[in-house]
C-alpha cells in the first residue's frame, strides 16, 4: 500500500485537486483522480472449469491480468473446460473455451442473469488475438473491437 501511495505520490502534480496533508503525502483525491492512478487493481473475478477443478462465479474470487493469463494457458484443451471473467465495477463480462493450443472460442452474454435470453457475441482467435484482448480488458479500455464478433442465440 505504501508503494502504491509512493507512486500516487509521483503521479499527484497531474492531478489539478490535491491537497498534501502529511510527509507520508496522504493525499485527498476526487474519486475520478483516483480512479484514473490506480492502474494495479481491477474489481475483476473470475470462474472456469479445467477437467475436475471448478471455481464458481459465486465465490467472486479476484484475478489480476497475469493470473488470468497463467490460468487461460493452463486449460485443457482436449479435455472440457471454460473460463470467464466479471469486471464487477463495470459489468463486462467475457468467457473463453480453449479448443485447441492456439485455438479459442470466446463470447459475451448480452444481458446476462436471471433473465438472460440466450444472446451472445461469439467469435474465435488465437493466443495472441486473445491475450491482447484480455490485456485490454483488463486495463478497462476499449477491448469489443480486437475480435470479429458475430450475434447468436443459445436455446436454454
Amino acid at each position: 500500500m505504501d508503494l502504491m501511495k509512493n507512486q500516487w505520490c509521483m503521479e499527484v502534480s497531474k492531478v489539478k485537486t490535491r491537497r498534501i496533508l502529511s510527509k507520508k503525502c496522504a493525499i485527498v483525491f476526487q474519486k475520478a483522480d483516483l480512479e484514473k492512478l490506480d492502474t494495479k487493481y481491477q474489481d475483476i473475478t473470475y470462474f472456469k472449469q479445467n477437467v475436475n477443478e471448478i471455481v464458481d462465479s459465486d465465490d467472486f474470487i479476484h484475478i489480476d491480468f497475469l493470473n488470468a493469463m497463467s490460468e487461460m494457458e493452463n486449460l485443457h484443451w482436449n479435455l472440457f473446460n471454460h473460463i470467464g471473467f466479471r469486471n464487477q465495477k463495470t459489468n463486462d463480462f467475457v468467457q473463453f473455451i480453449r479448443q485447441g493450443q492456439n485455438r479459442w472460442y470466446a463470447d459475451v452474454p448480452i444481458d446476462d442473469g436471471k433473465n438472460w435470453k440466450g444472446y451472445c457475441w461469439s467469435a474465435y482467435g488465437d493466443n495472441k488475438t486473445i491475450s491482447n484482448m484480455l490485456r485490454l480488458y483488463f486495463e478497462e479500455v476499449a477491448w469489443f473491437g480486437m475480435l470479429s464478433w458475430k450475434m447468436r442465440r443459445f436455446q436454454h
